[in-house]
């Protein structure tokens, strides 16, 4: 059993005695507490001054309503469009294996791709400004604001305000829509602006003495690389005594050929020059895929794949491009080294990965993940970086938001020194901006789903009530009976498969 789990089930030991308290104790509402189902509501008025303060702004905030509605329906296509993209994956997901529950639970800590401090003040940044985004957006519409709070149960669930229920009821369905959107909405701006501020205004500013080197941005322990010494954050300047260009080109060659025993060259922090123990270079089988071409060819974990149709791959990223001219079906020439250190050639039929070929193997260069200094910025700060069309631009915006859950940082504290004597104030700042950035991006896209108890629930009923409204069904209490119903049906239906996506997921 994993520490998180063991984690969750002590907190909800401590939780239940709280949670029986809240519930059935006459002292519960003395500590403004109250039971929410199987829930612990915390009530207080904290911020609601401020909000009447901020709301006297009313232009400013009707038209952040109508930005707010237009942001929730972006925001809305784009959830919607990564369910679909996910279900229709969950085969290749399952085949996987899943990430640990500790992955589904945003909360640093728990969640290891969270860096604490760094994850908690950017998570309280987020709640507490969606929130707050609520409460304006009530008191801007005329709604009054009965408490703010916290939603409790085993662990924190989230920031909340409450607008009187009577208030809500009587109030237009404009002043309901832009309630709801407002949380959405401020998420997506704070992320935008925290992204501008990280990607513009800090990273944009500096550069590297070895923009083009090859450089180790990441490692796994006990690889190849790993043994012969060379470190994470490592410059690598030459292989075997000749200078290694950076290239993810299959047409790029050397005296010496892929999988051979080398001495690299390198440098570390303070610029001192190292050379590795002798080593393996070459595109290193890390894990096969049971059933594909690899596997059952006789490709097994530890050998290196020197060539294809007399190909040779110095990087993993020339691999990876040759692989994309292949197609599925198709015949190729594969010469590799296996664990044993026999060089063995082998002829095998590619299977399919869409359109092109798949050889079926998990690859990196012997053990170490390679960038230039330049390319990682450029990386970092660009979600559309290499991207050809607007296809190609969707998949990689969803690629940068899925890059935590790979390990990317962005700029870990092993290759800082990369980009020259900044201060880690500077470094500090970067991060935090960066998961500022993620986690109200992540918020305000998870919000928008179609599905209640979300605010994109309540706005996508709002919006269903209003198309009745102009298809000619006038009798608003028969209209709002059938909006509900539909909504109803289309969050049944969306929060089955987000919750059977974690599920399998997490398995």
């Amino acid at each position: 059993m994993s520490l998180t789990l063991w984690i969750l089930i002590i907190l909800a030991i401590i939780y239940v005695p709280v949670w029986y308290f809240a519930w059935k104790s006459p002292n519960a509402k003395k500590y403004r507490m109250e039971k929410y189902g199987p829930a612990i509501k915390i009530n207080t008025h904290l911020g609601i001054k401020t909000m009447d303060r901020v709301c006297k702004y009313r232009r400013f905030w009707r038209f952040m309503g109508v930005l707010s509605q237009i942001l929730a329906f972006l925001l809305m296509v784009l959830i919607i469009y990564v369910v679909i993209v996910a279900v229709i994956n969950l085969p290749s997901t399952l085949s996987r294996g899943g990430i640990g529950i500790e992955y589904a639970l945003a909360i640093p800590g728990l969640n290891p791709i969270l860096p604490f401090w760094y994850g908690l003040a950017a998570l309280i940044i987020a709640l507490v400004c969606h929130e707050f985004a609520h409460g304006v957006q009530a008191r801007a519409n005329g709604l009054r604001v009965k408490n703010t709070g916290l939603l409790y149960a085993v662990v924190p669930l989230g920031a909340f305000v409450e607008p009187e229920e009577e208030d809500v009821e009587k109030a237009s369905r404009k002043a309901r829509l832009d309630l709801y959107a407002a949380g959405i909405a401020t998420n997506f701006v704070i992320g935008a602006v925290a992204f501008l501020l990280f990607s513009t205004v800090l990273l944009g500013g500096i550069s590297s003495p070895y923009e083009d080197n090859a450089a180790v941005y990441g490692e796994r322990e006990g690889s190849p690389a790993d043994l012969a010494g060379i470190p994470a954050g490592a410059i690598i300047l030459e292989v075997d005594g000749e200078e290694f260009v950076y290239s993810d080109s299959y047409d790029v060659t050397y005296s010496w050929d892929p999988g051979s025993l080398v001495t690299v060259t390198y440098v570390t922090e303070g610029g001192e020059s190292h050379h590795s123990s002798p080593m393996r270079w070459g595109v290193y089988v890390s894990k096969t895929v049971d059933g594909e071409a690899a596997e059952t060819s006789g490709i097994i974990s530890g050998s290196y794949i020197v060539s294809i149709d007399g190909n040779k791959f110095y990087t993993s990223g020339a691999f990876s491009n040759f692989m994309s001219t292949t197609r599925g079906e198709q015949t190729v020439s594969v010469d590799y080294i296996d664990p044993y250190g026999s060089y063995v050639t082998t002829t095998l039929v590619l299977g399919s990965n869409g359109s092109i070929g798949y050889l079926g193997v998990y690859t990196d260069l012997s053990g170490m993940n390679l960038i230039t200094p330049k390319d990682l910025l450029d990386y970092a700060s660009n979600p559309f970086y290499g991207s050809k069309d607007i296809l190609t631009a969707g998949q990689g915006l969803l690629g940068y938001l899925a890059h935590p859950f790979s390990g990317f940082d962005p700029v870990p504290e092993s290759v800082q020194w990369w980009y020259g004597d900044q201060s880690g104030l500077f470094w500090m700042a970067v991060t935090l901006l960066y998961w500022i950035f993620w986690i109200n991006i992540l918020l305000g896209i998870s919000n928008a789903l179609p599905a209640f108890p979300f605010d994109g629930g309540y706005v996508f009923l709002g919006w269903v009530d209003r198309v009745l409204e102009k298809m000619g069904q006038k009798d608003e209490e028969a209209r709002a009976k059938k909006a509900n119903e539909i909504a109803g049906n289309v969050s049944t239906l969306m929060l089955f498969l987000y919750v059977l996506i974690i599920i399998v997921a997490i398995l």
